[in-house]
């Protein structure tokens, strides 16, 4: 089969390796990225509070102290999500 073809696993590797190489430095630039993220992933949209977008290392720097978990939904629209019935045990 096709999936099994060993240049294509090669192919496949060095493909992944060079994407997140590529995300990484994007990454650094926090305008570029935002361009980016906003032209390519406008399924995707993540927030903490209010509509600032966060990334995973600036939120795990500004958790508490004592924060041991971070807990995240997905849905359609920001409603669905705050009126979901996993959000409603999660309110402090």
């Amino acid at each position: 089969m096709l999936q099994q073809n060993k240049i294509l696993k090669v192919i496949r590797k060095n493909l992944v390796k060079k994407c997140l190489e590529l995300f990484t430095e994007l990454a650094e630039d926090k305008e570029n990225y935002k361009k980016f993220y906003e032209q390519y992933y406008t399924s995707h949209t993540y927030y903490t509070s209010g509509d600032e977008m966060v990334s995973l290392k600036d939120y795990c720097t500004r958790m508490k102290e004592n924060q041991k978990r971070i807990y995240f939904i997905t849905g359609e629209t920001k409603d669905q999500v705050a009126n979901s019935a996993f959000v409603e045990h999660l309110h402090f």
